[in-house]
């Protein structure tokens, strides 16, 4: 393995820097595009971010105001306002609904693959360039990240935009490329404040210890640049601060930045190792030769600034984020890119080098790797297939047969050729499972996935008996969504009998408990509708709600109970 890596770096003279293949192009954008779009149309919003981000862009849109996002008639301070825009455009090339709202996720994460295949080409070589733009395709975090309606798969086509033009700025001076880092700084900012800022000095840090280029600080021209940024970010951010009269900041600072950072927010905290383990599981079948990758990019990191650069973007924001409370695997989103790009150098170096990669230790850890974890994949799919709901049973049957196929077709074909002959195999299976995933499977989930039920439910019952919907202790976003306007959140009882006091008429769902607590009130005329059984998955558990028509009863509601919370 001692010479594997010199060879494939790229040179100026490489005329893989001066072509430009449509047909790759082609395969890496429509794959990653097919893959990112398939079901969205028919896949309802998953709790709780999807539906916020949605459901904001609905109420923005609605009330013409551009700078001022809310959900559910109430200020959303969680998030700068760039994604909302894009949403907003979505919708309108896609429509007011799940496919609107994930279109713009879909298409960054598409045109994330072609930068990866297009600067792969220049960095590390043809063959590599391509491999890598196909393997980010098919990796199903970003898969996964790319259909849904929030901001991390944004965040990576800038990410990746930013570490490009960093790269090219350690290979040459361009005024064009440093404005086009800051530019892409700016948008970055604006969509998810300084995740981006901060997993690029994270990265930067990394790399300089271990060998990568720092000569683009020289050519990233800071007179101006700097004022470039804030040409974008500015606007907004002083717009927000009058109209919010500082609020903004003190709930998109102080708690979605600080108390992130300091603690394990909505339930998001994680263990030790939580991004290791993660990663591994989510990108599969790619992961396995992770390991492999990273150790001869390590031994030859001195050889190349191109190893420290990579190294870098991948521990660096790992280490960061390891250091951060609040854990969720698509923080990490942005270094998966690397990943694809070191695993591509690896699989053509082994190729090139006529060296076996059972040969080689790392290189057998991978083939056990791939061995292990696929079967246990297998394994769990068959072990699902027996616990699950009947129309969900086959679909997992299938993609347990079709992992096994992937298996045994990548050990024939690893037999025979060795991994470049493999690799195809891997490529194909992982698109048609996350494809199935797609387009089959999560589909499927729809009858079960019990907010967007209750949502369209209560949206016909608030027509049919001309009542006004509100919500108490069953808040998910995806309600209000689904409902297709906002509803009040009364959660208190007092609150509650107010509230049917002022509308006369409410329909609410409400849990099974909830029910008699209503009924014994000598003030409130409770109407049970129908009983919708279904599974929460926000919470992970089957869930009962009971569609329930609320009236006054009795001469008036001046007495009121004394506060307390329904239960």
């Amino acid at each position: 393995m001692a010479a594997i890596a010199p060879t494939l770096l790229a040179t100026n003279d490489d005329p893989a820097r001066r072509t430009w293949p449509v047909r790759q192009a082609m395969l890496v954008g429509l794959l990653a595009l097919i893959l990112n779009l398939a079901g969205n149309g028919r896949i309802s919003l998953f709790d709780r971010d999807e539906p916020r981000y949605a459901g904001a862009t609905r109420e923005m849109r609605a009330s013409g105001d551009w700078v001022h996002p809310t959900f559910n008639a109430e200020p959303r301070y969680h998030k700068p306002v760039l994604i909302y825009w894009l949403m907003m455009a979505g919708t309108a090339l896609g429509g007011d609904n799940p496919f609107g709202v994930r279109l713009i996720s879909s298409l960054a994460g598409a045109s994330t693959c072609l930068l990866v295949w297009f600067w792969g080409r220049r960095m590390l070589g043809e063959r590599a360039g391509l491999l890598a733009g196909l393997i980010l395709a098919t990796a199903p975090i970003v898969v996964a990240e790319s259909k849904m309606a929030t901001t991390d798969a944004t965040l990576m086509l800038w990410v990746v935009g930013c570490q490009f033009c960093l790269w090219e700025l350690s290979q040459r001076s361009s005024w064009k490329l440093a404005a086009l880092f800051w530019s892409l700084l700016g948008l970055a900012i604006l969509t998810k404040s300084p995740a981006g800022p901060v997993l690029l000095v994270a990265s930067g840090a990394v790399s300089w210890w271990w060998g990568g280029p720092t000569s683009f600080l020289k050519r990233l021209h800071w007179r101006w640049g700097p004022l470039l940024c804030a040409a974008i970010v500015l606007p907004w951010n002083v717009a927000i601060l009058m109209r919010s009269h500082g609020e903004y900041y003190n709930v998109a600072v102080g708690y979605h930045i600080i108390r992130r950072a300091t603690s394990g927010l909505e339930e998001h905290g994680g263990f030790p190792g939580y991004y290791v383990v993660l990663s591994f599981l989510t990108c599969f079948p790619w992961s396995a030769l992770l390991p492999a990758a990273l150790y001869a990019g390590w031994t030859r990191r001195r050889e190349s600034p191109v190893f420290g650069f990579l190294l870098g973007w991948i521990v660096g924001p790992l280490i960061l984020l390891e250091c951060v409370r609040t854990k969720l695997i698509h923080y990490y989103l942005p270094a998966f890119p690397a990943w694809a790009l070191l695993i591509a150098w690896l699989i053509v170096a082994v190729t090139e080098s006529d060296v076996v990669l059972d040969a080689w230790k790392m290189g057998r850890l991978a083939v056990r790797f791939l061995q292990v974890i696929a079967t246990g994949a297998i394994a769990g799919l068959w072990a699902a297939a027996w616990f699950a709901p009947p129309g969900l049973r086959l679909a997992c049957l299938v993609l347990s047969a079709v992992m096994l196929v992937g298996t045994l077709l990548f050990h024939v074909h690893y037999k025979m050729g060795g991994i470049e002959r493999a690799t195809p195999v891997l490529i194909a299976s992982s698109a048609f499972m996350t494809l199935l995933l797609g387009a089959w499977v999560l589909p499927a989930l729809e009858p079960f996935r019990i907010s967007g039920v209750i949502g369209r439910r209560l949206a016909v019952l608030e027509s049919r008996e001309n009542a006004k919907a509100i919500l108490c202790t069953f808040d998910l976003p995806g309600v209000v969504y689904a409902l297709g306007h906002p509803a009040p959140i009364v959660r208190r009882l007092d609150k509650l009998i107010a509230q049917v006091d002022r509308d006369q008429k409410v329909i609410v769902p409400l849990r099974p408990h909830e029910v008699p607590v209503l009924q014994r009130q000598a003030r409130l005329d409770v109407e049970v509708q129908e009983t919708i059984r279904g599974y929460n998955l926000d919470k992970g558990r089957s869930e009962t709600l009971i569609m329930a028509v609320i009236r006054p009863k009795g001469p008036g509601l001046a007495k009121l109970p004394s506060p307390s919370v329904i239960r």
